[in-house]
C-alpha cells in the first residue's frame, strides 16, 4: 500500500457516571469516525448519513473543506486536537509525534484517540506487524488505561481490490466499559469505511420527564395563570397522592398560561437529497461489494468499471441536485422576500442575532440583493433553509 498521510484526532468528552439512588436509564452518544480522503462527494454523503444515523459527533480525517459555525470544532477550542503527519515523515518523527499525543491525552479523561495511523499490527487484525505498528504499540503502552477498541478483521481501507486495517480507535478512562465499536458497511464514496462508536451513558430516570414538561416563558399570560391558581386545590390521601395532585394542579395552570416547548424535529435529509440519489447510493454500494469480492477473478475488470460508472452517476446526481436547489433559492428572492433566502442570508451575515421581519415592507431590498451576490459565487456552501 502506498504511503499516506497520518491524521489523528484526540477528542475529550465531558460526561458523568453517578452512583445515586435515582433509577438509571441509558442514553447513547453515537460517534462516527471516517477518513473522507479530501473528496467532496464523500463529505456530501456524510451530511446525509449523520442525519440518518442520528450521529452526535463526527471525527473526520482529510475533510474536503471546513464548515462555518459552532458545529465544526478545531483544535483551538481545547476540546479536540488534530495531529497531521506527512507521508514522508520518518519513523523517528512518527514516534515523537505519538509521544506528544500520549502526553496530551494523559491530561484528558475520558478521551478518544481516533484516526488513520497507516500502521499494521496483528493486534488489530493485520496479517503482520510493520515498523509503524511496533512504534504505535510502544507509544500507547505508556498509558496503562488506554485501550484499543478495534475488534474483528473487517478492513477499514480498501483500494483496487486490496484492503487493510489502518483506521484505529483508542479510549481511556471509563469509556471502554460503556463503548461499542464496529465497522459500518454503508457506502462512503471514500477509500475508507466508516466506524461507529456508541457510548452508553446512564442518566437519571426522571431527567427526561423534566425536559419534556417545560414551557415557553415568552408566551406567559399572567392573568390566565392567576385565574387558574385561584381555583381551590384539594389535597387528599397520602403524601405521594398530595404531591401528584399539586403537581397536576400547577401543570394545568402552566398549560393555560404558556405554550409547551416542543423538541426540535430531526431533519431526516439534507436539502439536496432525493429518492433518486438514495437509489444511486444503494446501487453504488452494491457495485462496490461485487467489485471488491471479485479480486483475482476474470470479471474483476468489468466489475471495477461498473463500480466507477455507478460512482460517477452518484456524484453527478448530487451536483445537479445542489445546483437545482440553488437556482430555486435564487428564484425565491423575488417571490418571497421574507422567506428562506432572506433567513439564510441573515443567519450567515448576522449569525442569527437579529429577528426575522414579518412584513415585506421592512426588508432592505438592496441589502437582500447584495447578500444574494455574496453567496452566488459559492452555491455549494449554502444549505437550504427550512421554515420555522
Amino acid at each position: 500500500m502506498p504511503a499516506t498521510p497520518v491524521e489523528v484526532v484526540v477528542s475529550s468528552f465531558s460526561y458523568s457516571i453517578e452512583n445515586n439512588d435515582a433509577s438509571p436509564t441509558t442514553s447513547q452518544m453515537r460517534i462516527l469516525q471516517l477518513n473522507l480522503n479530501h473528496c467532496e462527494a464523500a463529505q456530501d454523503l456524510l451530511y446525509q448519513r449523520v442525519r440518518e444515523q442520528h450521529i452526535d459527533v463526527a471525527i473526520l480525517c482529510e475533510q474536503y473543506k471546513n464548515l462555518d459555525g459552532n458545529s465544526w470544532v478545531s483544535d483551538v477550542s481545547g476540546r479536540a486536537a488534530v495531529c497531521y503527519a506527512y507521508p514522508s515523515i520518518t519513523i523517528e518523527d512518527f514516534a515523537n509525534l505519538l509521544d506528544r499525543i500520549v502526553l496530551e491525552a494523559s491530561y484528558h479523561k475520558p478521551a478518544i484517540i481516533a484516526g488513520d495511523f497507516n500502521a499494521w499490527a496483528t493486534e488489530w487484525g493485520s496479517r503482520l506487524t510493520n515498523r509503524r505498528g511496533e512504534v504505535l504499540l510502544e507509544a500507547f503502552a505508556q498509558m496503562s488505561d488506554m485501550l484499543l477498541m478495534n475488534t474483528g478483521k473487517n478492513p477499514t481501507f480498501t483500494r483496487a481490490g486490496r484492503s487493510s486495517i489502518i483506521d484505529l480507535t483508542f479510549v481511556n478512562g471509563r469509556l471502554h466499559r460503556i463503548a461499542t465499536w464496529k465497522v459500518c458497511g454503508f457506502y462512503t464514496n471514500s477509500d475508507h469505511q466508516a466506524i461507529l462508536i456508541t457510548l452508553d451513558t446512564p442518566t437519571r430516570k426522571n431527567s427526561s420527564r423534566w425536559r419534556t414538561n417545560s414551557w415557553n416563558t415568552k408566551t406567559f399570560d399572567g392573568a390566565a395563570f392567576t385565574l387558574m391558581l385561584g381555583d381551590e386545590c384539594k389535597l387528599k390521601g397520602s403524601g405521594e397522592d398530595k404531591t401528584r395532585t399539586l403537581t397536576s394542579f400547577i401543570s394545568g395552570a402552566c398549560d393555560a398560561a404558556m405554550t409547551r416547548l416542543r423538541p426540535r424535529k430531526h431533519h431526516s435529509s439534507v436539502y439536496w437529497w432525493t429518492d433518486t440519489i438514495g437509489d444511486l447510493r444503494r446501487c453504488c454500494n452494491q457495485a462496490r461489494r461485487r467489485y471488491q469480492r471479485a479480486r483475482r477473478l476474470p470479471e474483476f475488470s468489468v466489475l471495477q468499471e461498473e463500480f466507477k460508472r455507478a460512482r460517477r452517476n452518484l456524484r453527478q446526481a448530487i451536483k445537479e441536485s445542489k445546483g437545482r436547489c440553488w437556482r430555486e433559492l435564487c428564484d425565491e428572492v423575488d417571490t418571497e422576500p421574507c422567506g428562506r433566502p432572506y433567513k439564510i442570508a441573515l443567519k450567515k451575515l448576522c449569525k442569527g442575532t437579529m429577528q426575522h421581519p414579518t412584513r415585506s415592507n421592512v426588508v432592505d431590498r438592496p441589502a437582500l440583493e447584495r447578500s444574494e451576490e455574496i453567496h452566488h459565487s459559492r452555491p455549494q456552501e449554502v444549505e437550504r433553509g427550512r421554515e420555522d
